[in-house]
């Protein structure tokens, strides 16, 4: 019964060492995302209504573009270039709700969901 114990509980902290190393890597691809989000959240700049959150990015709703390249923000008529066009697949020409990581140095954002406007 300890040896059935033991090997449970190495599998569960290998899963959750497994879903750390995930996060890092994910996390590190959009760092410096991150850190300006937060420079820019006092401002409100960029932001929907819905505000933001710090673990999954910032909230924008606006129109792609034809060839999914360029994001243009409903808030503040702000064109950013999309780093991740691919992510925007089949929403050409349309009004989206995004979850993105904004890199204000390049005006650039990188989508992580798309959602139907609300």
């Amino acid at each position: 019964m300890k040896i059935l114990g033991s090997i449970l509980l190495i599998f569960v902290l290998s899963l959750a060492v497994l879903a750390q190393s995930q996060d890092q890597s994910s996390s590190q691809s959009s760092q410096s995302g991150q850190s300006s989000q937060s420079s820019q959240s006092p401002s409100g700049q960029g932001q929907a209504s819905t505000g933001t959150t710090s673990s999954s990015g910032q909230n924008m709703s606006g129109t792609v573009s034809h060839d999914r390249k360029n994001f243009t923000n409903d808030q503040n008529s702000k064109s950013y270039k999309v780093d991740n066009p691919d992510a925007l697949s089949g929403k050409e020409d349309q009004h989206v709700a995004l979850i993105v990581h904004v890199d204000p140095d390049n005006n650039a954002i990188h989508v992580i969901q798309v959602a139907p406007p609300q």
